[in-house]
């Protein structure tokens, strides 16, 4: 029985280790979206002075692109909510490099024992991450009415990857609008 439970602690374990990045997302719970139907950008979108212009173009262009399939029409006066996005440089991960285990055991009776050493095959990998964050703002007041944010791993070799992160990035934290 004490294998079962063990098994089914580290299969649990396993999966969650495998989960992909949370959204993460805020609301005022006195906000009506369903009156939101035009909208207009916020003038104080952008990033910080870190993140790459190509990769703050590309967070505008999803974020369009999942308004306009949404049936959000972009508005130049008459608007019912602001759009404001913000990309910001997030904590570096290291990606560890894949180690060789060379391991010595023995078992006997009721007793165990073991010892194991790992070698590195390559270097450590670091990866740049940027938190994308999109707010929307009541049209009347500006005052903050949904905020959406996720950070992603970007790639330093290729710009097709990351731009392939981004919107894949910016339709998973738009899928949490409006909230349930």
């Amino acid at each position: 029985m004490k294998i079962h439970a063990l098994f089914l602690l580290s299969t649990a374990m396993l999966l969650a280790a495998c989960s992909s990045t949370d959204v993460h997302t805020d609301y005022n719970p006195r906000a009506n979206f369903a009156n939101y139907q035009h909208y207009q950008w916020s003038a104080d979108s952008g990033a910080d002075k870190t993140v790459s212009p190509f990769v703050i173009e590309q967070v505008k262009a999803s974020l369009k692109t999942q308004l306009d399939s949404g049936l959000y029409k972009l508005a130049d006066k008459n608007h019912d909510f602001l759009v404001r996005y913000y990309v910001t440089q997030a904590a570096d991960t290291v990606d560890r490099s894949p180690r060789l285990g060379i391991g010595l055991g023995s078992f006997t009776g009721n007793f165990g024992m073991s010892t194991s050493v790992g070698v590195p095959l390559g270097k450590d990998k670091i990866n740049r991450n940027v938190q994308i964050m999109i707010d929307l703002l009541d049209g009347n007041t500006k005052a903050l009415s949904w905020r959406g944010a996720m950070v992603i791993e970007l790639d330093d070799q290729d710009p097709k990857v990351n731009m392939d992160r981004i919107d894949r990035a910016v339709a998973e934290i738009w899928a949490e609008f409006p909230p349930k």
